[in-house]
């Protein structure tokens, strides 16, 4: 069996390759001395040696007594106790660490994003920080993987506005499908994210279709792009839910349509923010004047 593929997990979890490569050979081969360990694994000896004294210190080996000694793996069940503990060990010290940081300010800048995971905790942040509302425009895996979060959001009173590409339960929202969802995921062989809280924050991003890689992905903190970019995309649920005619009886506006023409009206915290600081530069010129 050849122990050199999937050492990943291992690595991840703080063994080097070789440590995870050796202790994986052993699980299947114990006892075994370092020379046939060393054929097993296409190592040099030198190489395997160190790495199994190593292996020996993180008490991961036992070694035979005597001189042609070899080497027994302990038991998965117990190094995986261990690197368990390890973990929280140094989880702990890295949070008191890290909490004696000032974090630096937020600024306006537009950053690129790389990989799906910080997409979507991205996101994540996005559901959590926002207060007011937040505008999500999902293709349906994304959708899938934020569910648990949007609920949370709309359990604290957030306004969740969703543009979906196919029918999709989610309670406490105000969702609307697209009526060409299908052609439009035809045409992109991907997974579509849009993202806007409180017209503060936005993140646009498009993933492979397994979402192991990012084809683009931008997040911003500009309050001029956010602000604007909500306007657009909340005229595009509104004429989204009037196409569907959701609740149109005897001429009288659907309860949704009306819910978001509140919200279109009331103050959003961007806007707030942008009026502040341009109402703010407008009284620091005059003072000069």
């Amino acid at each position: 069996m050849n122990n050199r593929k999937n050492v990943g997990p291992l690595v991840e979890l703080g063994l080097t390759g070789l440590e995870s490569e050796i202790y994986k050979f052993l699980v299947e081969n114990s006892p075994a001395t370092g020379y046939r360990i060393a054929n097993g694994i296409d190592k040099p000896m030198a190489n395997t040696y160190k790495a199994l004294r190593s292996l020996m210190a993180k008490g991961i080996v036992m070694a035979e007594q005597g001189t042609a000694r070899a080497f027994r793996a302990v038991p998965t069940v117990l190094l995986l106790a261990r690197l368990e503990k390890r973990f929280h060990e140094m989880k702990t010290l890295a949070e008191a660490e890290l909490a004696s940081l000032r974090p630096a300010a937020e600024d306006e800048k537009i950053y690129r994003l790389y990989t799906a995971p910080q997409v979507y905790e991205r996101l994540r942040e996005m559901l959590r920080r926002s207060e007011k509302i937040i505008l999500l425009d999902l293709f349906p895996s994304a959708l899938a993987e934020l569910k648990d979060d949007i609920l949370a959001a709309t359990r604290r009173g957030v306004n969740v506005l969703l543009k979906l590409y196919q029918p999709a339960e989610v309670p406490g929202c105000l969702a609307v499908v697209t009526p060409r969802g299908a052609e439009i995921m035809d045409l992109w062989p991907g997974v579509g994210i849009n993202g806007i809280a409180d017209g503060r924050e936005l993140l646009i991003a498009f993933l492979s279709n397994r979402a192991t890689e990012v084809h683009d992905a931008l997040w911003s903190r500009s309050l001029v792009i956010s602000a604007n970019f909500h306007s657009a995309m909340l005229s595009e649920i509104m004429l989204l839910a009037m196409q569907e005619g959701l609740g149109f009886q005897k001429n009288k506006e659907p309860k949704m349509l009306r819910r978001m023409q509140a919200l279109q009206k009331e103050p959003l915290p961007g806007y707030a923010e942008l009026l502040r600081r341009y109402r703010d530069d407008r009284n620091d010129k005059e003072e000069t004047k």
